[in-house]
């Protein structure tokens, strides 16, 4: 069977990988929680809380939003990820909208790019008054008898 779970017993609440297999093709819409390695041949779009993966042998058009994409075949279309990652033997084409791009000696990208920015700590609005103690005067006089 070309789609399938790896580790599918997997009960540790470590992430799964679902695979296409070389020689399957599938078209349509994909939504997942875990990794997903496609080393066969998609069309459409791909939802994924994990990291996508395009093997060398894999062929993919549409849109892709992932954590990671790390792509070694053929990417067609947009990305919308935290990271991506284009090895040697990787082609992109198309709109990317990351926070790192990676692209290794030999891969290759063609298309428009833009960077996401990094989640900031939301900054809060402190309002304290500076202090108006007087009681500076008292504490210098007990440094002075205690050192007396």
């Amino acid at each position: 069977m070309g789609f399938t779970g790896k580790n599918a017993k997997k009960t540790d609440g470590s992430p799964r990988t679902t695979v296409v297999a070389a020689g399957t093709t599938l078209v349509g819409d994909v939504k997942l929680t875990d990794n997903f390695h496609l080393d066969g041949t998609m069309e459409g779009k791909l939802n994924s809380d994990g990291d996508v993966t395009i093997g060398s042998s894999g062929r993919y058009t549409g849109d892709v939003s992932a954590k990671r994409v790390l792509v070694s075949g053929i990417l067609d279309g947009k990305v919308d990820a935290d990271r991506l990652e284009i090895v040697a033997s990787g082609q992109v084409s198309g709109e990317i909208k990351v926070r790192e791009l990676v692209i290794e000696s030999g891969g290759q990208f063609i298309g428009a790019s833009q960077v996401k920015k990094h989640d900031a700590p939301q900054l809060r609005s402190v309002d304290e008054s500076p202090s108006t103690s007087t009681d500076t005067d008292a504490s210098n006089s007990d440094w002075e008898n205690k050192t007396a």
